[in-house]
């Protein structure tokens, strides 16, 4: 307002310095009013959905190699780039026993140099092509992915066969990765989202092939070298222990020649033996592991789920959308909405080749831990016990199915998700008819997914906060044996101090 009066002053004082003023012209004729303006949207309405956008996928094509190596090609021309994912049987489930975080390891350094190229080298002419290489290593698999214009495809794959088959792990560039992952290590420490998940993991997997952290630990970090990563390499990155997914802009005319030369020169060794699927140890118990002053609990909850390749799979995904799969879901609106516990708490499943979990997480506030957790505990008994209204899981489908399109709109999407059936053995045309699917799932096989696979004894759980706060609140709860650990020493400095004899 000070300044509007101050503008109005000031241009009452230019008129009046501005000496006589002109006659002023004559007003122009009346304007015949102007139509009025069609009416806008009623913005006091919700707008209706528009149509559903349709999932359409190319086929796949199946050939393989002369060495072995099988690929599945979808073509894909709306625009001219070809995107690659090679599925390797080198996933976290083959760690030894003595170097937890090998395979993770391993894949880091495939683009650290190979024997006919340095890092740098390899840098400079991934981007002289405008494309990408990555690599990195999960649980059940590695890969090796990246993109590039299908114009540069021939000499792209020159550079994604020289990472894949002939990495050199050079020792200056282990050593970086080596303390990277030692940092890494470190400042997770402090973290309560790692610290849990480090607790979790050998507890509820027990001595079964996920049950270490994928990144390993630090006694082990510091304890591997340049031949253990060759060794590995050597073990499991074979033609016939892994798969390629190309999409993009190229027929299998002009991909298969240009393959041949370049991965099919992979040399064939043996595929490991296959790893066979055990269930989880899941013990009915919680951990409270310290963190003094923390104005937060921070919950893992984990009970037996359903394996990727089950029939189970696309219910029990409708039953955690409903269950905790986002803003609209009961426990965002029962923890966040109503209680004012937390920012949010979100369940997922974490569907795997050899078993899987059912996962529930999120902070909450340290004074209502307790609380929260009964919350919790209801609402897994409400999935077990009652139908999920219609709307709701109405709801909770439209979610799966009208988010769907959206991760095919690139090639690497598609590369992603048909890669996914590849590592799963699941058929070809399983996303074409996967919306149908999520439609066709009723109120009572929610209730059958969550008497199943959310079952409150079989919880494992794990609580990072203050006991002195948590503590008392938990009497009373059906949460097994409360076993109390201390902090994790916390991080001091950035660099770890590198082993004795690693050079």
């Amino acid at each position: 307002m000070i300044r509007r009066n101050a503008l109005v002053l000031l241009v009452a004082a230019a008129l009046a310095c501005a000496g006589p003023r002109a006659k002023a012209p004559a007003a122009p004729p009346p304007v015949a009013a102007a139509a009025p303006a069609p009416a806008g949207p009623d913005r006091s309405q919700v707008p209706p959905l528009g149509r559903a956008p349709e999932l359409e996928l190319p086929a796949q094509r199946h050939f393989a190699l002369s060495n072995g190596l099988k690929v599945r090609l979808v073509e894909y021309r709306r625009l001219p780039v070809v995107a690659m994912n090679l599925l390797v049987g080198a996933g976290a489930g083959r760690d030894p026993a003595r170097l937890p975080g090998l395979a993770s390891f391993t894949a880091a350094m495939l683009t650290e140099g190979t024997k006919t190229r340095s890092a740098i080298q390899l840098s400079d002419e991934t981007n002289f092509l405008g494309a990408s290489i990555h690599a990195s290593a999960g649980p059940d698999s590695a890969a090796v992915s990246g993109a590039v214009l299908a114009k540069h495809l021939a000499k792209y794959l020159t550079l994604f066969a020289d990472v894949t088959m002939n990495p050199a792990f050079p020792r200056g560039d282990f050593d970086r990765v080596q303390d990277q992952r030692l940092v890494a290590l470190l400042q997770q420490r402090d973290q309560p989202q790692p610290i849990a998940s480090k607790t979790f993991i050998p507890i509820f997997w027990g001595p079964m092939p996920y049950g270490h952290y994928l990144l390993g630990n630090e006694a082990s970090v510091k304890a591997t070298r340049p031949r253990d990563l060759a060794e590995f390499h050597a073990r499991n990155y074979r033609p016939e222990n892994a798969e390629l997914v190309v999409v993009g802009d190229v027929a299998e005319a002009e991909l298969r020649p240009l393959l041949e030369a370049t991965l099919g020169r992979w040399k064939r060794g043996g595929a490991p033996g296959r790893l066979a699927p055990t269930p989880p140890a899941a013990p009915h118990r919680t951990i409270l592991v310290e963190k003094p002053d923390a104005p937060q609990t921070y919950l893992l909850v984990g009970m037996p789920g359903a394996l990727r390749s089950s029939p189970d799979f696309v219910a029990a995904s409708v039953a955690f959308q409903v269950l905790g799969g986002g803003s609209s879901s009961r426990l965002f609106r029962n923890l966040r909405e109503e209680k004012g516990y937390t920012y949010g708490v979100y369940a997922m499943g974490d569907a795997r080749k050899l078993a899987g979990v059912s996962l529930v997480a999120g902070s909450v506030k340290a004074d209502v831990t307790g609380p929260a957790v009964k919350e919790l505990l209801h609402e897994l008994a409400r999935m077990r016990e009652e139908p999920v209204p219609a709307q709701e899981l109405s709801d909770a489908k439209d979610a799966l199915v009208l988010g769907l399109p959206a991760d095919f709109a690139t090639a690497g999407g598609i590369a992603s998700r048909v890669a996914e059936l590849a590592l799963h053995g699941l058929p070809d045309d399983y996303w074409n008819g996967y919306a149908d699917a999520v439609r066709k799932v009723d109120a009572e096989a929610v209730r059958r997914i969550a008497q199943r696979y959310l079952d409150p004894a079989r919880m494992t759980v794990v609580m990072v906060g203050n006991p002195s706060v948590v503590r008392p609140q938990l009497a009373g709860l059906p949460l097994g044996p409360v076993d109390e650990r201390p902090a994790p020493s916390p991080a001091r400095g950035t660099r770890p101090a590198r082993a004795a004899g690693a050079r």
